[in-house]
């Protein structure tokens, strides 16, 4: 900190909402999943969890000359997890949908929501997203089949709101507890780069509401690793949910609704996406937040692991994104993922955009 200072820098502590098993007590406040057992990840809910969270950033604040804090929490509800919808490809298991533990059913039945039927909605979920990866497709179709089980049972998206209301909770508990010790460092989260694949995830990323407790908002747009993550997405839900589609006419629908114009199924993970869908999604994002506070900051891809035969970093490909994110209206971009993983070469990308 004192030698950032000198230099005019300015520190922000990073935390990730990642755990270890091993962690002592973890167990205690680890998700209860659709059939009772523990999950890797915690309760938004648990008291304990809320505690330490909130209690995390008030000792940062407290014992450090800090200017920022910043909370990534790369998760989505318990219908993403049911559809095994993400960037990984490999679907999730679609019976380990959470978190359905004492605190969150007592929560959700104040709201209003029927648990037993949420349970059994999830559970007609689970059937129907196995039996499509198993090739058993349902007589009327795949998405008429996901539509009938949404329609039957309204609580699957009830408990998904819900999920996310809680996360955005605990995002609010944690600012209020920075600016009440010092209102001068900024607060800001990540957001998951679920955010360009899932239009279920992207309808959650509500930058007004999120804008109430948040000074930035640092949203992922990873280019060069993009155009894989985008080819694992597709190959995530398509087995199902987009089961009457191809893999193409699925990702063609994707680029129509997310307002994308990249290339083909079969190039992408060898092209990475274009410097144009830094653009779009930037754009879209300072006039998501505009009239508010919050500073939009693009997550620059650099260097971040692909497959080796897939996309690899280049300058100009840097340079070209941050181009493309500043013309876009961001407030600043933020060279991610971390520094350990980038060449200086690729990274002298960013200083020649800069110098434009």
């Amino acid at each position: 900190l004192p030698k950032a200072k000198k230099r005019g820098i300015k520190t922000s502590c990073w935390l990730e909402d990642v755990w270890r098993n091993d962690v002592a007590g973890v167990d205690q406040v680890q998700e209860i999943d659709l059939y009772g057992r523990r999950r890797s990840q915690l309760c938004m809910n648990h008291p304990d969890h809320q505690n330490f969270l909130t209690a995390i950033v008030e000792d940062y604040t407290r014992s450090y000359d800090i200017d920022g804090i910043m909370w990534g929490s790369e998760r989505h509800g318990a219908l993403g997890t049911a559809l095994g919808a993400n960037h990984g490809g490999k679907g999730s298991d679609p019976g380990r949908v959470g978190c359905f533990c004492s605190f969150c059913e007592k929560k959700a039945k104040a709201r209003g929501i029927d648990v037993s039927r949420a349970k059994e909605g999830f559970r007609t979920l689970e059937r129907f997203v196995r039996d499509g990866r198993g090739g058993r497709r349902p007589v009327d179709g795949y998405f008429v089949t996901f539509l009938r089980i949404a329609m039957r049972y309204p609580e699957i998206f009830a408990w998904e709101q819900f999920w996310h209301d809680s996360l955005r909770e605990n995002y609010e508990r944690m600012y209020k507890k920075v600016k009440s010790i010092k209102p001068g460092v900024q607060v800001g989260w990540h957001i998951w780069h679920n955010n360009s694949f899932s239009p279920f995830y992207r309808a959650q990323q509500d930058l007004k509401e999120l804008s109430r407790y948040s000074d930035f908002l640092k949203i992922v747009m990873y280019h060069n690793c993009g155009g894989e993550r985008m080819a694992g997405y597709i190959e995530s839900v398509q087995a199902h949910l987009y089961g009457d589609l191809s893999l193409q006419e699925a990702l063609d629908f994707h680029y129509r609704v997310m307002n994308y114009r990249e290339g083909s199924y079969d190039r992408i993970p060898f092209t990475g996406l274009s410097a144009d869908y830094v653009y779009r999604e930037t754009k879209r994002a300072v006039e998501g937040a505009a009239g508010t506070k919050t500073l939009i900051w693009p997550g620059i891809d650099i260097d971040i692991p692909t497959n080796l035969k897939h996309s690899r970093t280049t300058p100009q490909g840097v340079r070209d994104a941050v181009l493309a994110a500043l013309r876009g209206g961001a407030h600043g971009v933020l060279l991610s993922r971390k520094y350990s993983e980038m060449r200086l070469g690729n990274l002298s990308g960013a200083g020649e955009a800069l110098k434009r």
